[in-house]
């Protein structure tokens, strides 16, 4: 029998009091082995921002492919039905080594500095958009009508998705991200998943018979020194996409306008001189990492982490949230500083798997801010923050819900 969790770090109370709880990891416990969200299966939580460093920055050691430790492992985390196996599990994010970055390659050039600097118009058309639908009505719930469409058009677009099937993205997207326990929930979340591969199924088949100047039918066609990617590849590839795409820059947008909301005087100073926006969003993805959790690392050999030792087979998770506010990296590392410099926060990860669409997160994120703060006065919550909801998929701080007003 498992021993009972000396924190608990799931659920709707966790979210309400992260902060306080991982403060209390990092002094009492940087690196501790607890129960994980099933109450039994033992799990590394490492919430030192060193500890943490160390685990992205070693994937020799810490790897995202369990069949680096065993065959047996990796059929333990397999997804059980083949056709949502065929969009969930083969992408780049599960694979190190060679694997990881063949595959990272394969899109990588969609991702370039450049090409994400061409985007700008476009995003900062959407943006203005869905303000103009409600601008004149003085209210809005600000994550399900601005957070959530802007960046779900935006690599709706990319790819070449009808962005008019993004409230199906989301549910689908909702069923990548949020573990499922009981097997009510598992039985609806493999539904929800085999609905998404059917529509990926439909979605490529039209796509290789009429390729368009798209991300799709690029990686359909892609070639990346005579190798392509093979269907099931493909497929989990485009998935991810979606789903990474905008999940991260929700949660961004949402987070950063509460964190404004409650910090007037920094509101004030961006509305004011917008060119410290950019500076500014670094610091929302420290302060609130919208990521908070990164995807569990499996421990491919006996090692020693912030004094404790690890083993073969182990299971491992880092806290970014909790890395991003530890106080032997950042300076008064609870209070909101948009002029903070250098800020080496780990928001988007580091090492192999870091971030692919940071950079479209940061400008997505940037223009989103801008584009709220400068057309909305007097922008202001209607809601106290303390009766706000927080989603429960443990890898997002993610807001459920923030319904704001502005004078018209």
């Amino acid at each position: 029998m498992s021993a009972p969790r000396s924190y608990e770090l799931y659920g709707a109370e966790f979210r309400r009091n992260d902060r306080a709880i991982y403060a209390r990891m990092r002094a009492e416990a940087p690196v501790v082995q607890q129960p994980g969200i099933d109450g039994h299966t033992p799990i590394w939580f490492v919430t030192g921002a060193a500890e943490v460093e160390q685990v992205l920055a070693d994937s020799a050691t810490f790897a995202r492919d369990p069949a680096r430790v065993s065959p047996e492992m990796a059929a333990d985390f397999q997804t059980p039905d083949p056709r949502v196996r065929a969009i969930t599990d083969n992408h780049m994010l599960n694979y190190d080594g060679e694997d990881h970055r063949r595959l990272r390659a394969l899109v990588s050039k969609a991702f370039t500095p450049r090409v994400i600097e061409a985007l700008r118009p476009r995003i900062a058309a959407i943006a203005n958009e869905l303000i103009d639908a409600v601008a004149a009505r003085g209210h809005m719930e600000l994550v399900g009508e601005y957070a959530f469409p802007l960046p779900i058009t935006v690599i709706a677009e990319l790819l070449g998705v009808p962005s008019e099937r993004r409230d199906d993205f989301r549910i689908w997207s909702d069923a990548f991200v949020q573990p499922a326990m009981t097997a009510e929930e598992q039985q609806r979340a493999m539904g929800l998943l085999g609905a998404f591969a059917a529509y990926m199924g439909e979605l490529v088949a039209e796509r290789r018979q009429n390729p368009r100047d798209d991300l799709i039918s690029r990686l359909i066609q892609v070639e990346e020194q005579g190798d392509r990617l093979n269907e099931s590849e493909l497929f989990s590839m485009i998935a991810l996409l979606i789903v990474a795409g905008h999940e991260t820059t929700v949660s961004l947008i949402g987070d950063a306008a509460l964190t404004l909301l409650q910090h007037p005087d920094a509101l004030a100073e961006l509305r004011d001189n917008p060119a410290l926006v950019p500076g500014a969003i670094e610091e929302f993805l420290r302060y609130e990492s919208p990521v908070d959790r990164a995807l569990v690392r499996f421990v491919v050999r006996d090692t020693l982490l912030g004094g404790q030792q690890l083993h073969h087979g182990d299971l491992l998770i880092v806290a970014l949230g909790a890395a991003n506010h530890d106080e032997a990296r950042f300076a008064h590392a609870d209070e909101l500083d948009i002029h903070r410099t250098p800020n080496p926060h780990m928001a988007f990860g580091k090492g192999i798997h870091y971030c692919l669409g940071a950079p479209l997160a940061r400008l997505e994120g940037a223009i989103a801010i801008q584009t709220l703060i400068q057309r909305l006065p007097n922008l202001r919550l209607e809601r106290a923050p303390d009766a706000l909801a927080w989603r429960t998929a443990p890898l997002f701080r993610s807001l459920v819900e923030l319904p704001v007003s502005w004078d018209v």
